[in-house]
């Protein structure tokens, strides 16, 4: 005879190994951050429709932004991701610009990708994260 309670929780833990495996540790550096005011908000993209303002997953976090660096881990699917974000200095949750549209707060890309008059492409910033995970590098510019 079939013993429920043990099919049912031997279901649930090939289903967590099987989810496990399929994640990929990712661990991001912020650094350059010039002050501990505020948050440090990252987006994360996985298609160029996407980016960059409609990530349509939930894999950003909102952290206290602390001067100098802050270190974040994320487990993922590997893939192609690109990242963007911000230092929001004043904690208002919008990226400040002034009248003529320049940056009045610290912004991020990955692969350090750099905006000529709009946001970089997203496959100026996109990087591809393996089975066996990685680690980045993002720079806050101001």
């Amino acid at each position: 005879m079939l013993d429920v309670k043990r099919f049912a929780a031997a279901l649930v833990a090939i289903f967590s190994l099987a989810a496990a495996a399929r994640a990929a540790e990712l661990t991001v550096t912020v650094d350059n951050i010039r002050s501990d005011s505020g948050i440090i908000r990252l987006s994360f993209y996985t298609s160029p429709a996407e980016w960059p303002d409609k990530s349509g997953n939930d894999y950003g976090k909102v952290v206290p932004a602390e001067r100098g660096q802050v270190v974040l881990h994320f487990d993922l699917p590997p893939g192609i991701y690109a990242i963007n974000g911000f230092h929001d200095e004043n904690g208002n949750g919008e990226f400040d610009t002034n009248f003529l549209g320049i940056p009045e707060e610290g912004y991020i890309f990955s692969n350090d990708a750099r905006p000529v008059l709009s946001a970089p492409s997203f496959g100026s910033a996109a990087f591809r994260l393996p089975p066996e995970g990685a680690a980045i590098i993002m720079h806050v510019k101001y």
